[in-house]
């Protein structure tokens, strides 16, 4: 063996030694949790019962799954939510595009305090999306109260009478338009900063180009900016969709304590939880897991399959 051999076999075996604690957690806790869910999702199987218990009933619970009212309902309100995206997307990209012009003041303090400000800003918009989801929802609990929330006080401020206003979190009607605003305000900054990356990509020749040409501000955005960042806007709406399909956890934080609330909170992961941990069907839930694995694969597999197609570069 060469001198050169034995280094790069030294320098292998260093690096597969590093990425091994990754790689056992990955076996153990990701695969190894994947194939467990695929052989209980043939089961009938009681959490609290343990694994020696479980019923094999073949592909039973896929068949109860798509009979079952509360998954399609689950689906529905899923699908009702993913109207987030295109607003999120429309107020990221002119907040993005606003906030990407540089200052035109001549006077060097007035630039550097536009500077400053256009820092915090980035930072304040960014704060919801790595804010606890926890002191999120309690937030917005005490903003959207039916009562006394300041949302509805404003409401009625301006002339919307008591009986006709929003019941939010309270109400099985206006619950999930609830959630699509907190979804909206905490996705937002990170769209931003995503689109922010695409237009810092953008060469200054074209907007140059479109002035010549006598363009103005909307036709550099309407002809050069929204083009352009297609491929950005492909990978949020693909990210969003996924996120959508798995949101759960501000769900099961604002959803009422309440049985007469009914399935009006159910997407599909708030009602996995649901079936594994409250109903104590681990077996069904195992199935609805591989449903919404199967959905968020093609998902990502029409992402993989339209990059070529949105790469400008």
């Amino acid at each position: 063996m060469t001198q050169r051999s034995k280094a790069r076999l030294i320098e292998n075996f260093w690096g597969y030694l590093f990425i091994l604690p990754n790689l056992i957690g990955f076996l153990v806790f990701t695969l190894g949790g994947v194939v467990f869910s695929v052989g209980m999702s043939f089961t009938d199987w009681n959490l609290l019962r343990g694994v020696d218990k479980a019923k094999f009933v073949g592909l039973a619970n896929y068949t109860r799954l798509f009979m079952a009212s509360d998954f399609w309902i689950s689906l529905r309100n899923n699908l009702f939510l993913l109207l987030a995206i295109p607003i999120s997307i429309m107020m990221s990209v002119v907040i993005a595009a606003l906030l990407h012009q540089k200052p035109t003041h001549r006077h060097r303090y007035a630039q550097k305090l536009s500077n400053w400000g256009r820092a915090g800003m980035r930072a304040l918009y960014f704060l919801p999306y790595i804010t606890n989801v926890v002191a999120v929802s309690t937030v917005w609990r005490a903003l959207f109260h039916p009562s006394e929330g300041p949302i509805n006080m404003f409401l009625k401020w301006l002339g919307v009478p008591g009986d006709s206003l929003p019941g939010w979190l309270s109400s099985s009607k206006w619950f999930l338009p609830a959630i699509m605003i907190i979804v909206i305000w905490q996705n937002l900054g990170y769209y931003i900063l995503m689109y922010s990356a695409g237009l810092q990509s953008i060469s200054r020749d074209y907007y140059e180009a479109v002035a010549v040409d006598g363009g103005n501000a909307y036709h550099k955005f309407r002809y050069i900016t929204i083009p352009l960042l297609a491929p950005t806007t492909f990978v949020v709406s693909v990210l969003g969709v996924i996120s959508s399909l798995q949101m759960w956890l501000i769900v099961q934080a604002l959803t009422p304590n309440s049985r007469g609330f009914g399935t009006a909170s159910y997407t599909l992961s708030y009602y996995i939880y649901r079936s594994s941990f409250i109903d104590y069907r681990s077996g069904y839930a195992a199935a609805l897991s591989l449903i919404l694995c199967a959905i968020t694969l093609v998902i990502t597999l029409i992402q993989w399959k339209g990059q070529k197609k949105w790469d400008y570069t």
